[in-house]
């Protein structure tokens, strides 16, 4: 391949677009699924966007139209969109921010369906429906609109590099754009922060007044609109509000604490349960206090001595734990800003305590790694609210409530020790998934008993749980057949729900399965946009060697997604872990260009073969083995062994793409086999976490298939399937491409 020469200003402009696109790429995720909360739990819709966007600009980097000048304007009409959507709260007709259309009950969104049998109920539902299709088919395209623009500068750079130099700089700029999202996150600094952070560096690329003008405006927009008292952690939208109970009758309206309203959701807060204050208020008033922190305590009628309380959130378990005698307590809580707040607004001050321990670590990770024993395991109400990655469905919270997870808990129990499990149950079904995880993790029936608001049962196991006493304490026993009648089920199908498992983690669906409103949503989105591809990529996506890189994309972002979920399962499903691995995935690209840049090799026969008896391995492996290892030694044979397709699929790509002639349109049909592929990981919802392995290795075995018939073509044919220029291609690989 002719060598071209490098100018440094071209260099710096590619390393900023390159750092550019990632970091509003991440910015632009984290933003809008805490402002539109449909983005949420579509967590992958934004960044398929995003690189369907990059793609299609890439495909275009020799098009008269110039995308790039629209990015500006883009971008402020989609800052408008998030800034805009919190405002409109209770809007009946122009609510943004808790707009949906799947089912809340069955897959435990937000909003309220009804129950679908009276036409009011009909209609309303297709209403809701298609708002909720309208939001999200147009910002998606809205998205691909403003990165399409980065896109094509990316390409139009591209074509004045080598391949792999040009892609080295892009990945190594990637990498930065991740880093520096990653110190914004860990500072809480605000949106509007964000913004400013990213457009900076973009006016050195602009120079009319309009563009100039959409680039501050996006930038007064979010300062102008972003709402007062509002925090951001690394993980949450964060507002905190007074709790207050309203007054009755001759008792006054009473400040019980604090609400804790997480991207616009009260799933937490601040309260003050001490018996003293408690006594001060009305039967009316003490019936709507949160009585069932103290549930454990009132049914085992013993002082527990040691307690760990995981997802400790502000402190309401621990202040439990104190007021009921408790002489050692940990806490575990995964958002360090969560655990702060709780020790500047908490009426009973639990964390200032020195009986309290605050551990800021991921729950399940903790559990496998703790030597230490207790008296009492309290999971309290462990909501995320947020995906543990871009990548994932998987919530920060859905390794927490598997039977494995509830194995590992049971395992620090001491001799008479006692598991608490509180949950706030919507539908029967998830109070029997919970209930099922718990007796197989344990291997025991959990006894269930009720707190006197009656808000759900809690659920008790261990070899220290005393049916009799529990009785004794008066507190309302769980009984199934009342359950029946509460909930409207059948008893049958009680025994019919699965439990959750650390290979099918779905707490909040009702069974294995990718429901039709996910389905429907997520490829009516994709195949819109199949005639922007057919004309952005014309005959290359025909062709042998786009879909040599297509299906190389679709397939590696299927083992990135699922290397990112189960490192998380391994170290953490933190923000810190998430960072990190999507950083070693970078770093190990970026390795295996420089390599192939300097030794070009050229069979990939050895690196396929490897790669499959790696993914194949990856299948079969369980990280369950690694528990008894020491911690960074569990961490890094996990990595490694998780990790090892990765590496191989970074060669293969390596040398593919060092031998394209275009290639901006082999990159742009690379990133649309990451959407496919971040479309397939939904697939896990129905097959597993681990089955992902074999979708991955069937997309590999294409990736083979092409790879191998464009070798076998004879020179002339090869110059056609690898698109425009393609002679020097050829010329310099000759006959020694052996794969």
């Amino acid at each position: 391949m002719n060598e071209k020469s490098v100018d440094k200003k071209l260099v710096i402009e590619l390393f900023v677009i390159s750092a550019a696109s990632l970091y509003f790429e991440l910015a632009m995720i984290r933003w809008l699924s805490s402002e539109i909360r449909i983005f949420a739990y579509f967590k992958n819709i934004p960044l398929m966007a995003c690189l369907f966007g990059l793609g299609l600009g890439m495909a275009m980097s020799r098009s008269k139209r110039d995308l790039f000048k629209w990015f500006p304007v883009g971008l402020c009409i989609l800052i408008a969109i998030i800034c805009v959507a919190g405002h409109t709260i209770g809007n009946p007709y122009f609510d943004l921010t808790h707009v949906t259309f799947i089912n809340p009950l069955e897959n435990y969104l937000i909003g309220n369906f009804g129950d679908g049998k009276t036409h009011t109920e009909i209609v309303y539902r297709v209403i809701f429906f298609m708002k909720g299709l309208t939001v999200l088919v147009g910002v998606f395209y809205l998205i691909v609109w403003t990165f399409s623009g980065l896109g094509q500068k990316i390409g139009q750079l591209f074509e004045k590099f080598d391949s792999l130099k040009a892609y080295s700089i892009n990945v190594f700029a990637s990498l930065a754009g991740i880093l520096l999202f990653t110190i914004v996150s860990y500072c809480s600094l605000t949106p509007p922060v964000w913004l400013l952070i990213g457009i900076l560096p973009m006016f050195a690329f602009y120079r009319k007044p309009r563009q100039i003008g959409a680039l501050v405006g996006a930038l007064v927009i979010a300062f102008a609109l972003n709402m007062p008292n509002v925090r951001w952690s690394p993980y949450y939208r964060i507002s905190v509000t007074d709790a207050m109970l309203d007054a009755d009758g001759s008792y006054p309206a009473f400040k019980y604490g604090s609400n804790i309203n997480v991207n616009y959701d009260t799933i937490e807060g601040a309260y003050d349960n001490r018996p003293e204050v408690l006594a001060k208020l009305s039967p009316k008033q003490k019936a709507k206090t949160a009585d069932y922190y103290d549930t454990p305590y009132i049914a085992l009628g013993d002082k527990p001595r040691s307690v760990l309380v995981l997802a400790a959130g502000t402190g309401n378990d621990v202040a439990a734990a104190l007021r009921h005698g408790a002489d050692d307590v940990d806490c575990v809580e995964i958002d360090p800003y969560i655990a702060n707040l709780g020790k500047e607004i908490h009426p009973e001050n639990p964390y200032n305590d020195p009986r309290v321990h605050i551990i800021v670590d991921d729950a399940r990770a903790y559990l496998r790694r703790c030597q230490k024993h207790y008296d009492l395991i309290v999971f309290a109400y462990l909501d995320s609210h947020s995906a543990f990655s871009s990548m994932s469905s998987i919530r920060l919270d859905n390794y927490v409530y598997t039977r494995e997870c509830f194995h590992d808990a049971s395992r620090l129990l001491k001799p008479k020790g006692v598991m608490s499990v509180i949950f706030y149950y919507l539908t029967w079904w998830q109070l029997a998934r919970i209930y099922h995880s718990v007796e197989q993790g344990y291997g025991g029936q959990p006894l269930g008993v009720y707190s006197a608001s009656d808000n759900g049962p809690t659920l008790l196991v261990g070899p220290g749980v005393d049916p009799v006493a529990v009785k004794a304490s008066g507190l309302k026993m769980f009984d199934l057949a009342d359950a029946a009648k509460s909930f409207n089920f059948d008893i049958n199908e009680w025994k019919d729900v699965n439990a959750t498992t650390d290979d099918w983690p779905y707490v909040f669906l009702r069974s294995p399965g990718v429901t039709w409103n996910y389905a429907f949503g997520l490829f009516f989105t994709l195949i819109l946009g199949f005639g922007l591809v057919r004309k952005a990529f014309g005959s290359f996506t025909s062709n042998v060697s786009g879909r040599l890189m297509f299906f190389l994309g679709a397939a590696f972002m299927l083992i990135e997604t699922k290397s990112v979920t189960q490192m998380g399962l391994l170290a953490g499903t933190t923000w810190v872990v998430n960072s990190c691995v999507i950083s070693g995935v970078l770093l190990m690209i970026l390795a295996a260009n420089l390599i192939q840049i300097k030794y070009r090799f050229k069979n990939l026969n050895i690196l396929f073969g490897l790669l499959f008896v790696s993914i194949i391995a990856n299948y079969f492996f369980d990280l369950n083995i690694l528990n008894g290892m020491p911690t960074m030694m569990s961490i890094a044979t996990g990595s490694l062994i998780l990790s090892s397709p990765l590496l191989f699929a970074a060669m293969i790509f390596a040398i593919s793409f060092s031998r394209v002639a275009d290639p901006s349109k082999a990159l742009g049909m690379n990133l649309l086999g990451t959407l496919v592929g971040g479309a397939f990981e939904y697939l896990s919802m129905m097959l597993g976490v681990k089955a992902l392995n074999l979708i991955a290795l069937i997309l590999y075995g294409l990736a083979f298939h092409y790879a191998r018939k464009l070798n076998s073509m004879p020179p002339e044919s090869r110059l056609e399937a690898m698109g425009e220029n393609a002679e020097a291609a050829v010329k310099t690989e000759g006959d020694a491409g052996d794969a």
